[in-house]
């Protein structure tokens, strides 16, 4: 009863659809909502099958580095994907029931900025699917508990920045003492140029990875977009709040012993291929 009437492909028994879905100009990655894209023409699917996942890959993703972070769960609503889940606790199955799970293979932060692949095996069975034609793709992807996998912690954001080509961090003000930067450090704000220009504030303005005095790099995430430009050559203020038992400080990127240092601004993107095989 569900054969289609209509076009019919005896040829070819293999079809690919590929997903390729970035947040440049929205905050689905970066909020884990639910997205939709329309497809460039329609999928027609002339009989019964089943899909596979080929491939991954993603842009920027967090890393896992935390377990709920440890895997993707990727839900498409066009696919029927019934798959049993077992878990102790109770709310990662709510998630993870009716999708895919995906492991993350992001552990290294010199991954940000450049491609990830995370599922590079071939034919990966997901679920089968019936006639049909398909005109668009909607789904969402999450972390293990349903939050954001893209742009650190905090829901919303949409630009990932690294601050990079540092020689030195600049002594504490206020008193305190210097310390290593921390996953999940809210920065109350970011001022280049000894001004407004460059500032960002509030809770979604967060370091993105555990980094240690003078690094050459800082990873973070702000709620308001920068410009790169406003960067470069001047004196960079990071205020840090406190955090795990570490109080609050001030530091400064100095363009005196910092010279070479830049900003660099990259949005998120996931890309997944799969095939349909008929099944006869």
């Amino acid at each position: 009863m569900y054969q289609n009437s209509g076009y019919n492909n005896n040829r070819n028994r293999k079809k690919t659809l590929i997903v390729d879905f970035n947040d440049s100009d929205n905050t689905h990655l970066g909020s884990g909502t639910e997205f939709k894209i329309d497809l460039r023409e329609p999928l027609i699917i002339d009989k019964h099958s089943e899909i596979y996942l080929d491939n991954f890959l993603t842009f920027n993703c967090n890393l896992g580095d935390t377990h709920s972070h440890s895997a993707f769960v990727l839900k498409i609503n066009e696919f029927n994907i019934n798959s049993g889940v077992a878990s102790s606790t109770s709310s990662a199955g709510n998630i993870i029931q009716g999708g895919i799970v995906i492991p993350n293979d992001n552990n290294n932060i010199d991954n940000y900025f450049g491609t990830v692949v995370h599922k590079g095996k071939k034919f990966n069975y997901i679920c089968d699917i019936n006639p049909c034609k398909l005109h668009s793709i909607s789904g969402k992807i999450t972390d293990l508990i349903g939050e954001s996998i893209f742009h650190g912690k905090v829901k919303d954001t949409k630009y990932t920045y690294a601050l990079t080509g540092i020689d030195t961090w600049g002594s504490a003000g206020g008193g305190t003492t210097a310390r290593a930067l921390i996953s999940g450090d809210i920065l109350s704000s970011i001022v280049a140029g000894g001004g407004g220009a460059g500032k960002a504030t509030g809770a979604s303005t967060r370091i993105l990875t555990n980094t240690g005095l003078n690094a050459s790099t800082i990873f973070f995430t702000a709620e308001e977009e920068l410009t790169e430009s406003e960067f470069t050559g001047v004196d960079i203020v990071f205020t840090v709040t406190s955090s795990g038992g570490f109080g609050a400080y001030t530091f400064t990127i100095s363009t005196a012993t910092n010279p070479g240092v830049i900003l660099l601004k990259q949005n998120a993107r996931f890309i997944s291929e799969f095939s349909i095989v008929s099944r006869e």
